[in-house]
């Protein structure tokens, strides 16, 4: 259970609080739960969600989703397991043996299924960097709500004959454990759709690589002529020309693979939008101090530079003033991000939707959604800024 919660949200690696994350783990993971037990309903869930807050790393909604998941399976369990076990110690004669004999059992149960849930739902549940917005969290944090009360409802309220609660108390696991499928299912199509964003931006890559080597290629072909060309203008001593024909060449030939930083696939994405910007007639300032490895994975990194960077162009293809301004740094774990651009068009929203000057209107405003959601998941902020002239966007991420 202990690598199922890290999976889900990152353990502090302060060993005072993973000492703390771990025996609150393990002591509501085995705590016995009784008919009528306020105590030991309540008080867990308590004590699970302020371990969870203090012990853990990552947005609040993470924790508090970590709890409202997991609590209702827990208790569902160990109340069946506990109630099933005195069923089975009352048969057998309620002897000493029979006794340590249950609680052996039970114990082992409890180990059995929480390895056997980690086995098949560690691929399936979302993992702690997953990409969903404040609202989906919200929402299967509402979802969660009904096993959450079912349990604490049917442990105070439990009648006397406590079969009569069993379907329900199965019912409230089969939830719990479909909310965590349902949840990590949503997270990794939601990643699948980034990774295909970031498959295109390498594809854009590549193909501005096998350009420039065959620029390169022509070049050498061609070598022989432009010396000659070169020699015959030293000769006739006509160095306005000579100079002329050298800035021509070196336009003509220019490399266009630039080093913005030492991350190679954010250079692959910017080197890859810097030729769209170039095309354009783009005036840019791109500054990026990433070259360190941030917490943040390449996916979202790349989907980050690439809308905002695709947004702009898009926004400065019909100004008359033609600018993009962007600044990346990644400094004593904050990682800060800001692009601007000119713009002529208004700024359009649509229930806090900002509408682009595509075509398609299945377009308008995904970019900017995948940008927030990105940086919710990692318990970021995001600005927009914008007056008549000029459109800003700025980012901040701690604690990566």
């Amino acid at each position: 259970m202990f690598h199922l919660v890290n999976h889900f949200v990152s353990i502090k690696q302060n060993q005072f609080l993973r000492f703390v994350a771990f025996s609150s783990i393990f002591i509501i993971g085995f705590l016995p739960v009784y008919p009528n037990d306020s105590v030991n309903i309540i008080g867990p869930f308590l004590f699970f969600l302020i371990a969870s807050l203090w012990s853990l790393e990552g947005p609040m909604i993470h924790k508090i989703s970590l709890v409202f998941i997991l609590h209702p399976l827990l208790a569902a369990l160990n109340f069946l397991i506990e109630d099933i076990g005195l069923r089975l110690w009352i048969a057998g004669g309620q002897t000493a043996w029979m006794d340590l004999s249950v609680h052996v059992v039970t114990y082992g149960i409890r180990c059995g299924i929480w390895f056997a849930i980690y086995r098949m739902f560690c691929s399936s549940i979302p993992y702690r960097k997953t990409q969903l917005s404040l609202k989906l969290w919200l929402l299967i944090d509402c979802i969660c709500l009904t096993p959450l009360f079912t349990m604490i409802s049917l442990i105070l309220l439990t009648p006397s004959d406590t079969l009569f609660i069993y379907p329900a108390s199965f019912a409230c696991v089969l939830t719990s454990l479909s909310t965590m499928y349902m949840t990590g299912y949503i997270a990794k199509s939601f990643n699948y759709e980034l990774e295909n964003q970031n498959l295109r931006l390498q594809k854009e890559y590549y193909l501005e690589l096998e350009n420039n080597q065959r620029q390169l290629r022509k070049l050498h072909h061609d070598m022989n002529n432009h010396f000659s060309v070169l020699l015959n203008l030293i000769n006739e001593k006509e160095e306005k020309k000579m100079t002329d024909y050298l800035v021509k060449l070196t336009e003509q030939h220019q490399m266009t693979q630039k080093q913005f930083c030492k991350n190679s696939i954010v250079n692959a994405v910017l080197n890859a939008k810097y030729q769209l910007i170039a095309a354009e007639n783009i005036n840019s300032s791109i500054e990026v101090e990433i070259d360190h490895m941030v917490a943040i994975d390449d996916i979202s990194l790349c989907s980050l530079f690439g809308n905002t960077i695709d947004n702009a162009i898009e926004a400065i293809r019909q100004s008359s003033q033609k600018k993009i301004e962007l600044k990346a740094r990644y400094y004593n774990g904050t990682f800060s991000y800001k692009i601007s651009n000119t713009k002529d068009q208004p700024v359009l929203q649509k229930k806090q939707r900002f509408i682009s000057t595509k075509q398609s209107s299945k377009d308008h405003g995904i970019g900017l959604e995948t940008v927030r959601q990105i940086v919710e998941s990692y318990g970021g902020t995001l600005q927009i800024d914008y007056d008549r002239d000029h459109f800003s966007l700025v980012v901040f991420i701690s604690n990566v």
